[in-house]
């Protein structure tokens, strides 16, 4: 009797074990890197410098953001006239910063759904201060 509850008890953490061991990570559990993979359009970005006037650059349908999957995180970005290839890191604190052009983007994510992104991006070092924010969509 002691063998088949120990049998059974083992058996039961078996199946728990591989009931969640093998669930997928969707929505809002996706770890940030997941959410953002793929071409996002660009909508809108509102551009600070300090001691000025915010300007608003309005998206047009050949602009956007596209966060690779591959081993060299490679983001590629196309706004306006300018196409720059870069790479990004995700940040323990779901932030992310991006290389762009010889410049750090230090990112702060406002908005992460399936159809939109939205985040604001401080560019480190830059004197005056400029300040991006970003709003993406699928």
């Amino acid at each position: 009797m002691k063998k088949q509850l120990t049998f059974a008890a083992i058996l039961l953490f078996f199946m728990a074990g591989i009931a969640t061991g093998c669930k997928k990570e969707t929505g809002t559990d996706r770890p940030l890197k997941k959410k953002i993979e793929g071409k996002w359009q660009v909508s809108k970005v509102e551009t600070t410098i300090e001691g000025t006037a915010m300007t608003t650059y309005t998206g047009t349908p050949t602009d956007f953001f596209e966060f690779r999957s591959d081993d060299n995180d490679q983001v590629e970005v196309s706004i306006g006239a300018e196409r720059t290839l870069g790479t990004y890191a995700t940040l323990a604190n779901d932030n992310l910063n991006l290389s762009l052009s010889g410049k750090i983007l230090k990112i702060v994510v406002n908005t992460i759904t399936d159809n939109k992104f939205e985040f604001t991006a401080t560019i480190e070092g830059s004197s005056p201060k400029e300040v991006r924010k970003y709003y993406l969509s699928r």
